[in-house]
């Protein structure tokens, strides 16, 4: 399967981005986005994403977790990518080695506003008359909580993680 996307995903201030790594799987919708970890475990970015993978079909392409230390894997999703988002130097210099122009990389900082228009236009042109479903991020106390409306939209409702780390 192609990859569509290739998001670097890297703690700031402690946090995890949650808002990207949920517009990069509602992204996937359309294809395989390959999400880089780097100093991100799996389960961390499972933690953000077990609220929203219920309210999408299964068979999506989803997302696929690569270590950033995987420089085979990394090559590998980088080549055929259409769109990288790069979010540290390290990673931006790991696909220009692999043979990506520079120029091709963008900031992650951009990946929210443009993965998010490209997937609303590509749903527009399938379901015209389809809603999105919405996955917000709150606090629950000391832990990560969220809202979420479903398809049909029905009331919002509160889920919380089980971790305080995020």
């Amino acid at each position: 399967m192609q990859t569509r996307r290739v998001i670097e995903i890297v703690q700031s201030g402690g946090y995890l981005p949650a808002e990207l790594i949920l517009t990069g799987y509602w992204a996937s919708q359309s294809g395989l986005v390959v999400f880089i970890l780097n100093g991100v475990t799996p389960r961390a970015v499972d933690l953000v994403l077990d609220p929203i993978v219920v309210t999408l079909p299964l068979t999506i392409p989803g997302v696929l977790y690569v270590d950033v230390r995987d420089k085979t894997r990394v090559r590998d999703a980088v080549l055929f990518a259409e769109e990288i988002y790069a979010a540290t130097r390290f990673f931006r210099r790991l696909a220009v080695r692999c043979g990506i122009a520079s120029k091709l990389i963008a900031p992650v900082g951009m990946a929210i506003s443009r993965l998010e228009s490209r997937t609303l236009s590509e749903r527009d042109a399938r379901t015209p008359d389809a809603k999105p479903q919405a996955a917000t991020p709150a606090r629950t106390g000391n832990r990560l909580g969220w809202r979420a409306t479903d398809a049909a939209g029905r009331t919002s409702f509160q889920l919380q993680t089980s971790d305080s780390s995020i």
